[in-house]
């Protein structure tokens, strides 16, 4: 771990302990503005480090020894008078030794002990009720306040945030699934885009990608939301209607990414990723984190030409875009500080994207990718240091079996293999031309790799026959085009073409098919100068004895394929941001903290009652590793980020201690209401019951939590 990190990490624990502080002093100011009295404020938990009490000044550890010895008793057994005739002050100020936390003393009033009460006029107990409430709520007050303040430093300073425009679509999602809907006479059935803007949420203006990402966690189950998109293309807005569905983390998703940059990222993170990329695809290790792409063009116009004018690129949607029509690499420009790299990035096939029958949206993956109901096999493209099978499977291994499942496809190994109990399992690969066979250890439903389509490789895994398709908006059981061909797993791909003869056989294909690659090209090719009375003529070949060819005729229109995208996924690259500030205007700033605060008290209450529902996962929840972890990612991306994420910690902080539950502010406050009403405290006995069983909440919200924090510190997702 760098020094930055542990900076970093050191930044976040000091916050969050500032801000429980913060808190803290609000019951202290309240309780000296009450004239309660307070035996002692502390910053921190644990051991005392240093204390100050007016009267014997600064002291290592306690005071208590130079009180005594100054006074011949303690100062918690001190009247009002006496302290006064020694001058002594009533409260002892002390820093402890773990920086998170911290606590106010006050006469007559003892956490999980509500039977201990003081008849001294100064106590808690004996304080009246109004201001006993002002006491227990000005903690809560003091968070808020102070997230106020931090919001509004923020939006002074400028923070960025991601821009509400769209990058990637996940495949199978409602967002990939839904159509536009009659807007100003027209428009009806227009696709969402990488590229497209997103302007309102039911009537609400957006400004940030996170109120999309927001809304749609924070809608009700089964109930559409209505998005204004501004198409990438036309430039003119259509309305979606989108019921967001769960995510296997238990949110509620519409299944849009944000676009971003075309400049990589920073940090140990990015180097591992470029690493692992470029044991596939050699030609990346001349990037580096930071490096930026500045222009694209064509590999055959490059060679041509050194001095060629590049395309100028910006966004990660352009470069998709691109590639759209593209089977081959791509020439990149790149900028790095005042120097300039050229480099030739392979890219990868764009398959359609294809919908099992009967698999669950909350499964490991509910789509392959293929051809007309054709899926290739898996290839292993990196192995993680910390696998099982670091020893056992190579980068470039195809999957050919697991345990009883022949010829998998990527989605459907993946489902086989989470449902499948920890231990051995049996493997068959290809490596190297042969086949072999492996016992391999599964981990919480994984081997430990990252699987990519094999596309060198010019076999298929078991096909589809019957897909999901949209019709008229709604996913439909539809069969592919090789449904009843009697195609089987394994089956080799021999060629493509538009003007083979019926009565071909194996030996006759003149253009066979190597790879995926290959065969995809030959369908490009055929396809791109076709007629519409012309039928595009595809030959695979059984894994049987009599190696039977299956020769079979499609529409042309449906053997046109979408193009490449780059093998450097988006997530590779810095976010596309907008920034929000107040223009050096503080009213404003006042007025956006003001806002910001508000509409995180309600989102924070909001996930609440989306926990209840059953919406929102309880492993989404994070505890104080998962703070911290997140935080101090956050703090490394500059001042304002750090102020920004303490003052939604600060806002979470209020809220949670004013929920009607024992032993935190709301359930105390509760107590108030009740005796305010009743005239006298609710039971000890019932108190004590109550401040067990929130014990018992607290400690168990807090084992799931951190349980959630290590997990995801195991797995590398934070």
């Amino acid at each position: 771990m760098s020094f930055e990190s542990l900076f970093n990490i050191l930044l976040i624990i000091l916050g969050f302990g500032l801000l429980i502080g913060i808190h803290e002093l609000g019951h202290f100011l309240a309780a000296k503005w009450s004239g309660i009295r307070t035996n002692a404020f502390a910053v921190g938990m644990g051991p005392q480090v240093v204390s100050f009490r007016k009267g014997v000044g600064f002291c290592f550890k306690s005071s208590s020894p130079k009180v005594i010895a100054k006074c011949g008793k303690d100062a918690n057994d001190m009247t009002d008078a006496e302290l006064v005739e020694h001058g002594i002050s009533e409260t002892e100020y002390s820093l402890r030794l773990l920086p998170i936390g911290g606590f106010v003393s006050m006469l007559g009033q003892e956490d999980g002990k509500p039977e201990e009460v003081s008849a001294d006029p100064r106590s808690y107990n004996m304080c009246s009720i109004g201001k006993r409430m002002v006491v227990v709520s000005a903690g809560v007050f003091m968070n808020l306040l102070l997230a106020i303040l931090f919001f509004v430093i923020c939006f002074q300073i400028g923070v960025h945030f991601e821009a509400p425009i769209v990058g990637q679509i996940i495949p199978g999602s409602p967002a990939a699934n839904a159509r536009s809907i009659a807007h100003n006479g027209g428009g009806e059935n227009n696709k969402i885009v990488p590229g497209d803007q997103i302007e309102f949420i039911n009537g609400e203006k957006v400004t940030t990608f996170q109120d999309v990402q927001i809304a749609s966690a924070m809608a009700k189950p089964g109930v559409p939301i209505l998005l204004a998109i501004t198409n990438s293309a036309d430039g003119n807005l259509y309305d979606y209607q989108i019921v967001p569905k769960n995510t296997d983390g238990g949110l509620l998703e519409l299944g849009l990414f944000p676009d971003s940059t075309l400049q990589l990222r920073g940090g140990e993170s990015a180097v591992s990723a470029l690493a692992m990329l470029a044991v596939q695809y050699p030609e990346l290790l001349q990037l580096q984190p930071g490096m930026k792409m500045a222009g694209i063009c064509d590999p055959v116009d490059y060679r041509r030409n050194k001095d060629i004018a590049f395309q100028p690129i910006s966004q990660f949607n352009q470069l998709e875009s691109f590639l759209s029509n593209r089977l081959n690499s791509v020439t990149t420009l790149w900028a790095y500080g005042d120097k300039q790299v050229v480099v030739e990035i392979p890219t990868q096939i764009k398959l359609q994207i294809l919908r099992p029958v009967g698999i669950p949206e909350n499964a490991p993956q509910n789509y392959e990718y293929g051809f007309g109901g054709l899926v290739p096999l898996s290839e292993i493209s990196y192995v993680v240091p910390t696998s099982p099978n670091i020893d056992s499977l190579e980068v470039g291994d195809v999957i050919t079996k697991v345990n009883s499942l022949d010829y998998p496809r990527m989605g459907q190994l993946r489902n086989y293999l989470a449902n499948q109990p920890d231990g051995d399992v049996h493997v068959s690969v290809l490596r190297s031309g042969s086949e072999e066979n492996i016992i391999a250890k599964l981990e919480d439903g994984k081997l430990g790799v990252l699987l990519t389509s094999a596309l060198d490789f010019p076999i298929t895994a078991q096909p589809l026959e019957e897909v999901l398709a949209n019709v008229d908006g709604a996913l439909v059981s539809t069969p592919t085009p090789i449904a009843g061909l009697q195609i089987l797993g394994g089956s080799s791909l021999l060629g493509a073409s538009t003007s083979i003869s019926a009565e071909l056989s194996q030996n006759d294909i003149v253009h066979t098919a190597q790879t995926w690659r290959q065969f995809i090209d030959q369908i490009d090719t055929a396809t791109m100068n076709s007629t519409a009375t012309e039928k595009l003529v595809l030959i695979v070949k059984n894994p049987t004895k009599n190696a039977e060819v299956i020769q079979f005729e499609l529409p042309t229109a449906i053997g046109k394929i979408t193009g490449s995208t780059s093998p450097l996924a988006q997530q590779l690259f810095e976010p596309l941001y907008v920034t929000r500030h107040s223009d050096g205007n503080p009213l404003k700033a006042l007025r956006m903290g003001f806002d910001e605060t508000t509409n995180m008290v309600v989102m924070t209450y909001l996930t609440i009652d989306r926990l209840f529902r059953r919406t929102v996962g309880v492993d989404q929840l994070r505890g104080p590793v998962g703070i911290v972890s997140i935080g101090s990612k956050i703090a490394g991306r500059g001042f304002s980020y750090l102020l920004f994420f303490l003052a939604i910690i600060s806002v979470n902080l209020a809220v949670l201690n004013f929920l009607p539950l024992p032993i935190v502010d709301g359930g105390l406050f509760l107590y108030l209401v009740y005796e305010k009403i009743f005239k006298k405290p609710p039971p000890i006995a019932f108190q004590n019951a109550a401040a067990a069983l929130g014990l018992c909440l607290i400690g168990a919200l807090f084992l799931v939590t951190f349980y959630n924090d290590i997990a995801r510190l195991i797995s590398g997702a934070v």
